[in-house]
């Protein structure tokens, strides 16, 4: 009796230090009346040069990100978890934009008062800064859940996959890049790829734990500029949905791409969003000009994906209300139904503005998933 009992208290000390490994972050419930909780999905956070010579205010001597997501307050601060893909390090002085993205503190810092608590750091740009680079990225975000990219394996292993936990549901967040724009991480630093061989371990080391209730994937990858996904996506999105995966979300082609819903092996209808376009950046072309932010919601009962929604946002550079020059992300439905407090500067803003949200609108069905 006395050596079952040795044998069962090892198991539980094993078991319990393999949780206690797993590093998980609890976020509470903006409103408890609602039925479902609210995951926020947000695109490519960019910052090329002239945005961040923009936000410097020769008067105060620091740089003013605030006006970028002013207007998107209020659906953040109504979603219960927000999350976006930072592309772009922290990397410190000298800044600088495309191809090699350093970007002020700052920015960051506004992203985090906006509402924004989780960051996707998997992607191309993670490396512009080289080790050092990706180091003090990563040290900057540390009191804050983050994703794909790590100072060594033994990081990852205790930060991967991303676990929340909200309300008794339990998700786990992936993140993996196509690339680093022939840059390799020098070790011990590591990021996540669209590794077969690595992918497969992920998700059947994930799906042994049975407490998870829902698996997501933010995912890099895609053709630059492309309106609709490409076979590799669909492939790749196949071989996720398979391995588990329940939804999978896109980032890289810097414009939205279309949505489909993929049928995995077991059954089971996994939305993709193959790609959110751009939260911010200081692409004007047509179509790279703003973005989606995601909706997911989740029922609280049956801990499942009841309804995916999106919010087209298109990005104004320039001035609003007499302010000095900036960045303004700006909800279209709410400017086109009159309740932003502002109007643009002239008619060609407000026509490209329409022609964002229409391009938007006519790509993606507005059919809730069941």
């Amino acid at each position: 009796m006395n050596k079952i009992h040795s044998i069962l208290l090892t198991l539980f000390l094993l078991i319990s230090c393999s949780i206690s490994a797993q590093e998980n972050h609890v976020f509470l419930l903006k409103d408890s009346t609602r039925s479902f909780v609210r995951l926020l999905f947000a695109g490519d956070a960019m910052q090329h040069s002239p945005q961040y010579k923009w936000a410097w205010n020769n008067d105060t001597r620091r740089y003013d990100y605030e006006p970028n997501f002013r207007y998107l307050r209020p659906y953040l601060s109504n979603a219960d978890i927000n999350v976006v893909n930072f592309e772009t390090t922290l990397s410190g002085k000298p800044y600088s934009g495309y191809p090699r993205f350093r970007t002020p503190d700052a920015f960051f810092d506004e992203l985090i008062d906006a509402g924004f608590q989780v960051f996707a750091l998997a992607n191309n740009h993670i490396l512009d800064g080289d080790k050092q680079g990706m180091k003090r990225t990563i040290d900057k975000l540390s009191s804050h859940p983050y994703m794909g990219a790590y100072l060594d394996t033994a990081q990852r292993n205790e930060k991967y996959p991303l676990i929340l936990h909200i309300d008794g549901i339990k998700i786990a967040l992936f993140n993996a890049t196509y690339g680093t724009n022939q840059l390799n991480p020098t070790r011990p630093t590591c990021v996540n790829y669209i590794e077969t061989e690595q992918l497969e371990i992920d998700l059947a080391n994930s799906m042994k734990d049975t407490t998870i209730d829902l698996r997501i994937m933010y995912i890099h990858w895609g053709t630059e500029y492309q309106l609709k996904h490409n076979a590799y996506q669909h492939g790749v999105g196949q071989w996720l949905a398979d391995l588990g995966i329940d939804l999978i979300l896109g980032g890289h082609p810097h414009v939205v791409q279309d949505y489909e819903v993929l049928t995995a092996a077991d059954g089971r209808r996994v939305p993709v969003m193959y790609s959110l376009g751009n939260l911010i950046s200081n692409q004007r072309w047509q179509d790279s000009n703003g973005g989606i932010i995601t909706l997911v919601d989740i029922d609280r009962k049956t801990k499942k994906v009841m309804e995916i929604g999106y919010m087209p946002v298109y990005v104004h550079k320039g001035m609003l209300r007499g302010e000095r020059h900036n960045y303004y992300c700006i909800p279209t439905l709410d400017y086109l139904n009159g309740r932003l407090p502002f109007t643009l500067p002239n008619d060609s803003l407000e026509q490209d503005l329409r022609l964002f949200h229409n391009n938007t609108i006519n790509r993606i069905p507005t059919t809730p998933i069941e």
